[in-house]
């Protein structure tokens, strides 16, 4: 008993190592879930990433690169526009620059 006591919170972790923060938020990889995040790029400008997910790990989309800030900015408020009125979007994923990780250097 004192065994399972001392096991239990190992084989809880082990249970949640790797599961998404909140499992009912909408992935990339679900079909029919809108995407657009933004990148940044190491030589200051960004990327906008945008597309539907198709059920596949990564499913293809379309890019915008060497966006300044504000045309990026601009590019994700209409494209997060058309995802809430799209009936195609069961779901959106949607990422704008004040989320985007830091870029990667040398990438």
């Amino acid at each position: 008993m004192t065994r399972l006591l001392l096991l239990a919170p190992l084989l809880l972790a082990a249970c949640v190592e790797g599961m998404a923060a909140d499992p009912a938020a909408p992935r990339m990889s679900q079909a029919g879930t809108c995407f657009a995040f933004v990148t940044a790029q190491a030589d200051g400008t960004y990327t906008l990433t945008t597309g539907i997910g198709d059920g596949s790990r990564t499913p293809s989309g379309q890019q915008k690169t060497g966006l300044s800030a504000k045309a990026v900015d601009a590019a994700f408020a209409q494209e997060n526009k058309i995802m809430q009125i799209n009936p195609e979007c069961l779901a959106i994923y949607a990422k704008d620059r004040t989320q985007a990780p830091p870029p990667v250097p040398g990438a």
